[in-house]
């Protein structure tokens, strides 16, 4: 029966999707990475529906979408913001319309931001009881009684109410003698498990009323009495009073809120104001204070910013912001903040000085103008460009990029390097010792530079020949040297910068163990150093360059001078892109340093007799001996590259990033370099794009946490998910429906333990 349903002719697919599944198993094998990324972003949300909404899908995809769009924003300063209209302020309309005195002025406007803010910290269900509080307690009971009974409930229902009005005539009898005796009585009764004669005479010479009551009960109240003092039990009986005069029932909702009262940060003022503004609101047909508060916030800030100014806020909103909006276009920022840029422009920039009215763009008096933000209207809303942000991701991913290419070397060799860690800080200590010199004060800026770098270099190229001679010359696995040699480095630098005696890099004027700051003709130069010419030069010169190479081809097809002309003007006009970006003068030339680094690795891995050599000594090392290789040098030569790469990151984030070193410097660069390299699948050129997404997940991450209110270890999660994905990517093939391909050997590392 099963052969013969398989002979049958089955149906073709459609022409379409016949045509599409050609197209997907052509492309898709390259999109593995990419598609690893982007389920470990969709198997976050049900993380955030469950943690974050409660299992409310609702609410859990709401904050997924808030987090990562603020993850994008964080990191390359893109992010898409509601413009202000008149429309926006109902809530506050309406509120001012409930108002009995028909007047709603800026003080209103003050004191309702602080109540709002209040309620939306309390919640609308605690507000509703505190409401219900207040009604039931006597007009004329003041704060500070209030308060008092806030701090009795919890005691008064441990001891309970019964046992406190059995109490009294003992409290009362207790309450005439001197508090030392009373203390001293309760402490020598406390504790025992029956009574003598000799204690309930004592007793009952002081107190008549104990005799009518048995031994466990005398035991018991002197334990509670001893617990709590005659004094504060006598209060209790009175506190307790108050709440029968006023029909509170210690187990009920009202009791409930006076013990959450007692944790409440204010006590009982705050909580009267929360209950009134809440009446206010219910009044007013309110049910939810969020969006009021924002709207009393954003009016604030135009009045902050002058674009109102009459004292009446509903006059200045019906007859100021349409004015007010014509001339400008206002965006709203998270926070209830806002960017004010002209109307006439729908696209434009806004420059950071010390008089725009915009918060986010105020720079402190006497700082020069920057662009502070590039924006592009969209009709109610408004796309913009933060380039700080975009920089600062920057800064973050070239040490990722930098030393995810440097282990590409010893993958490709077969060797699996976990010894970034060490090589770097090997490279960062000569650079800085280097760096901080006095006797190299003087030297001019490219040279000391070059030679600062060329220490980094030489400080892990000499550290990453150890492994790979251990490898080549005693067999020794590098994964084990390699891990003893981080520790070895890491402790190494430690005493290096935190000993005294003698001083040897310590800056003893610090107030935490680091070395002195590197001279300032040592640090590399910013973006901002390089005039603009040099951007354009640089482009000229390289289509230049490619053209010369490409000249006989170019002579016979004028078409192939497209793309040595498309590779200048994007180094040109990229270049002047991250000039204008540079807006913290935080970008250093070791991102041009790490893209030359990208081509010089791919080119000598792929075009270069010993990357050759390397890469067959990485795929065979029989067959490299068989044929002449010397699989020795090219183990101990691949583990000494390896470490001059990842020297030459660290002297870069000595030099350009943080001018000094500090002990645990790297905190995991070097381990999180395997990751980017995994990531990047050993290719070179694909390093940058892993880099960056390492640089976007860390630069992100704190706003991410801010604005979605959610642990920043969902960042690791995803970077967890990211490698068990690229690792195990027959998942990725299955869920995207991937064909297997030749290159799913391209990940092995090593070749085991020989």
């Amino acid at each position: 029966m099963a052969e013969a349903l398989n002979t049958l002719p089955r149906p073709e697919p459609p022409a379409r999707l016949a045509g599409f599944g050609r197209f997907w198993r052509r492309i898709s094998p390259s999109l593995v990475p990419v598609l690893a990324v982007v389920t470990a972003i969709i198997a976050t949300i049900p993380l955030m529906i469950i943690t974050g909404g409660r299992g409310d899908v609702g609410k859990g995809l709401n904050i997924a979408g808030t987090a990562w769009a603020a993850l994008l924003e964080g990191s390359v300063g893109l992010v898409i913001n509601d413009v202000v209209s008149v429309d926006d302020f109902a809530l506050l309309t309406q509120i001012a319309a409930a108002d009995p005195e028909g007047v709603f002025d800026q003080s209103d406007l003050r004191r309702f931001s602080r109540s709002a803010s209040d309620l939306v910290a309390v919640g609308v269900e605690q507000a509703a009881a505190y409401q219900a509080l207040f009604a039931a307690l006597p007009a004329d009971l003041d704060a500070q009684a209030i308060d008092d009974l806030a701090a009795s409930i919890e005691t008064m229902r441990a001891v309970t109410p019964d046992t406190l009005r059995a109490m009294d005539p003992l409290l009362t009898e207790l309450a005439e003698l001197p508090p030392a005796d009373t203390r001293a009585l309760a402490e020598s009764l406390a504790g025992f498990s029956s009574l003598t004669a000799e204690d309930r005479a004592a007793l009952e010479a002081v107190a008549p009323s104990a005799a009518a009551l048995d031994d466990a009960t005398v035991l018991a109240w002197m334990m509670i009495v001893n617990e709590h003092g005659v004094i504060r039990l006598a209060r209790l009986n009175e506190r307790l009073d108050a709440l029968e005069a006023a029909g509170i029932p210690l187990d009920g909702p009202e009791a409930g809120a006076l013990l959450t009262l007692a944790g409440l940060q204010g006590g009982s003022d705050k909580a009267r104001s929360v209950a009134q503004t809440y009446a206010t609101l219910t009044a007013a047909g309110i049910t939810g204070p969020t969006g009021l508060q924002q709207q009393v916030e954003i009016v604030r800030r135009l009045y902050d910013a002058g674009l109102l100014t009459d004292s009446n806020v509903i006059a200045a909103i019906n007859n100021e912001l349409p004015q007010a909006l014509e001339d400008y276009l206002i965006i709203q920022r998270p926070g209830n903040r806002i960017i004010v840029a002209p109307a006439s422009e729908r696209a434009g920039i806004v420059w950071s000085s010390p008089d725009t009215v915009s918060e986010e763009c105020k720079s402190s008096p006497g700082a020069e103008s920057r662009p502070c933000v590039a924006y592009l209207a969209l009709g109610q809303s408004a796309a913009m460009f933060f380039p700080a942000k975009l920089e600062t991701m920057l800064v973050r991913a070239t040490p990722f990029i930098m030393a995810g290419l440097a282990l590409v070397i010893s993958f490709k060799t077969g060797l699996f390097n976990i010894g970034g860690e060490g090589q770097l800080y090997a490279g960062a200590i000569f650079a800085v010792a280097v760096a901080i010199s006095p006797q190299l004060r003087d030297l001019p800026t490219l040279v000391y530079v070059l030679l600062v770098m060329a220490a980094g270099m030489l400080g892990g190229f000499l550290w990453g020949s150890i492994p790979g001679a251990l490898k080549a010359f005693t067999g020794a696995h590098e994964v084990i040297t390699t891990i003893m040699l981080n520790y070895i480095m890491i402790l190494l630098v430690d005493w290096l910068i935190k000993s005294t005696e003698p001083v040897i890099l310590l800056d003893t004027t610090a107030s935490t163990p680091r070395t002195p700051f590197v001279n300032p003709n040592a640090t590399l130069p910013v973006f901002t150093d390089i005039p603009l010419w040099g951007f354009i030069l640089a482009g000229i010169v390289l289509a230049g360059i490619l053209i010369w190479r490409k000249r006989a081809a170019i002579a016979l097809n004028r078409r192939l001078l497209i793309r040595p002309i498309t590779y200048g003007l994007v180094v040109g006009i990229g270049g002047l892109f991250l000039y204008w970006s540079s807006v913290q003068n935080r970008l250093h030339v070791g991102f041009i340093i790490m893209l030359v680094s990208i081509f010089v690795v791919d080119w000598f891995i792929n075009r270069s007799t010993l990357g050759f050599e390397f890469r067959t000594v990485g795929s065979n090392p029989n067959a490299a001996r068989y044929s002449g290789i010397s699989v020795r040098r090219s183990i101990v030569l691949a583990m000494a590259l390896t470490g001059a790469i990842m020297g030459l990151t660290g002297a870069m984030e000595v030099s350009g990033v943080q001018k000094n070193m500090q002990p645990a410097f790297f905190a995991g660069l070097g381990f999180d370099a395997i990751a980017v390299a995994l990531l990047a699948r050993n290719n070179p050129k694909s390093m940058i794009w892993s880099g960056l997404l390492w640089g976007i997940l860390l630069s992100g991450a704190g706003l991410m946490q801010t604005r979605a209110n959610i642990s920043i270890d969902t960042v690791k999660i995803v970077q967890a998910l990211v490698l068990i994905f690229i690792a195990a990517d027959a998942i990725i093939r299955w869920i995207w429906r991937i064909p297997a391909t030749d290159d799913t050997q391209a990940l092995t590392f090593t070749k085991g333990w020989g």
